[in-house]
């Protein structure tokens, strides 16, 4: 573990001011883990990492992605990608389909009448990383009529809104265009 902290210092002081930035600090790490994104057999990293505003996603390649100014074989970073309740405990996560997706975790449970829970499905299609699932869970402490649970796959526009099938124009979102006013009409409660 040392020797990992050396090396991801040593990388951040050789680094220009410019791909510093885009370093994040090792502290506001909130979960990685690795998956192969490419198929290519080499294992790629995805990063989690906390902001005031809410969480970061960083998305690196091994094998065939060429290093960057910002380190080597960082492919995408996306700013405030999840809402991250920090402060309250509702921190998001990562976790991999054990296939080659990703699958980044984001919730509210802590705070307010209103909860909900979200798991945003990413995977690489034709060298883009996009948001190719969407399954959420909303419900309302002094209403248990309020919420409900949807389960969509964007690719193929197929899914479930509580517990019956709906299907939407198929329309996988690149990860760089994704915010919350994506969330399916299905999903919202």
């Amino acid at each position: 573990m040392h020797l990992l902290l050396r090396m991801t210092v040593a990388l951040a002081l050789a680094a220009p001011c410019a791909a510093r930035a885009q370093t994040p600090a090792i502290g506001n790490v909130l979960s990685a883990v690795t998956l192969p994104f490419n198929g290519d057999g080499a294992m790629d990293r995805a990063v989690l990492v906390n902001n005031e505003e809410g969480a970061d996603l960083y998305l690196f390649l091994a094998g065939d992605a060429a290093p960057t100014p910002a380190g080597p074989g960082l492919a995408l970073v996306k700013k405030n990608f999840v809402w991250s309740g920090g402060m309250w405990g509702s921190l998001p996560s990562l976790s991999t389909n054990g296939k080659s997706s990703l699958i980044v975790n984001s919730e509210n449970m802590a705070v307010g009448r209103n909860k909900w829970r979200q798991a945003l499905t990413v995977a690489r299609r034709n060298g883009e990383f996009v948001v190719i699932g969407v399954t959420y869970t909303a419900f309302d402490t002094l209403d248990p009529k309020a919420g409900g649970v949807c389960d969509i796959n964007l690719a193929t526009g197929k899914g479930t809104r509580n517990g019956k099938p709906v299907t939407l124009a198929p329309a996988a979102i690149k990860v760089a265009d994704w915010s919350e006013d994506n969330l399916p009409k299905a999903c919202q409660f």
